[in-house]
């Protein structure tokens, strides 16, 4: 008997990676989604295309929806074997109630903590962590459109679970928590942090896709020397091992030049405020590498870029140009990054010229 599994989130992660790579384990898929016209077409027509990357070029597949539920529809969520989270870190935590009778809930959310979180809101201590190891978009080319209007485009990509009291396929990696670690670090810092950093410098140079901006020399030049910091910050840490570190690092290059994914800078990009945390990837990127004696020169520019990210379409980008219009940056630093106004990292970052980026802005 095939297992019934439960995905809340429609998008790039729910929809164009997680939905695809368990369907092919003869998994039966339903979704929850907070998009009506969303939902109304899986409904509606009951699958959708998927385009893998594959050798430079697509490999569609085939992915067959079970049952699709505008958010607040489902029911009897305990018949499901297995109930993934992928609406967003600062979303996930609205599920909690929901979450309560569920058997099993793995969190793919881009942030550990959300596990002991959903937890202890709702009592449930069946809540696990899930790191989906890929880039995929919830948008396609037009030519791809053209084959299916739900079209999304991913890399074949790794899932890599936390260990817990559930049964899947032994190909599906389900790993210990000193492994699970090591994989998170390198997620968040290196994949997480630069790909943001090349987003908010894609933005200012009016670009709409990662791989756009990552051909831009000056991007990537910046790019390039921040996951270099990072990464080295990371091994000095202790926090993965060089050798798994560095192919990370080689990996992750590649993916941001990868032509064929279609990687919208908006998606990257959203919600700078919490990307520029205390306990986020490019600030606490840049504490590793300082930790170790780098100076993180590249990485600094990627957080002023973060800064003034200034989406019209971002709620949380617009507030946080308010409150950098009312109060200043270093005041902004202080509340949200953690870095002291007279810490010497504070100026640091607020003195970073852009011009060269702003200059040749193509908005």
């Amino acid at each position: 008997m095939s297992l019934k599994i439960l995905i809340y989130g429609a998008g790039a992660i729910g929809r164009g990676f997680l939905a695809p790579y368990l369907h092919r384990h003869n998994m039966r898929i339903s979704f929850v989604d907070a998009n009506r016209e969303l939902i109304n077409q899986m409904k509606l027509r009951k699958s959708y295309k998927t385009a893998f990357t594959d050798n430079g070029d697509y490999k569609i597949t085939d992915v067959i929806i079970d049952k699709s539920y505008y958010y607040g529809e489902e029911e009897h969520i305990d018949d499901y074997d297995i109930v993934f989270s992928c609406v967003g870190p600062n979303n996930c935590y609205n599920l909690a109630e929901r979450f309560k009778k569920a058997r099993t809930v793995i969190s793919c959310e881009n942030d550990d903590s959300t596990v002991i979180k959903l937890r202890k809101l709702s009592g449930n201590d069946n809540i696990f962590f899930g790191i989906p190891d890929v880039i995929t978009s919830n948008t396609a080319s037009e030519e791809l459109l053209k084959q299916d209007t739900l079209m999304t485009v991913s890399e074949q990509g790794i899932l890599v679970l936390e260990k817990g009291n559930y049964v899947l396929p032994e190909e599906i990696s389900q790993v210990g928590q000193n492994e699970l670690r090591m994989h998170w670090f390198c997620k968040l810092f290196i994949h997480n942090a630069p790909h943001a950093i090349l987003a908010y410098l894609g933005w200012l140079r009016g670009y709409q896709f990662i791989h756009e901006a990552m051909d831009d020399a000056d991007i990537s030049e910046v790019v390039v020397g921040s996951i270099s910091e990072i990464t080295d910050g990371l091994v000095g840490s202790r926090y993965a091992t060089k050798e798994f570190a560095e192919a990370y690092k080689h990996k992750e290059l590649s993916r941001f030049r990868n032509k064929l994914l279609f990687d919208p800078i908006t998606r990257v990009a959203r919600e700078p405020i919490r990307k520029i945390g205390k306990d986020n990837r490019i600030i606490l990127g840049m504490r590793l590498a300082i930790f170790n004696g780098i100076l993180t020169k590249y990485t600094a520019i990627g957080a002023k870029a973060a800064l003034i990210y200034d989406n019209p379409n971002d709620k949380e980008a617009v507030y946080l140009q308010s409150l950098r219009e009312s109060v200043g940056d270093a005041e902004v630093l202080e509340k949200y990054s953690g870095i002291e106004k007279y810490d010497p990292l504070s100026q640091f970052i607020i003195n970073q010229d852009l011009s060269i980026f702003m200059n040749g802005r193509l908005r």
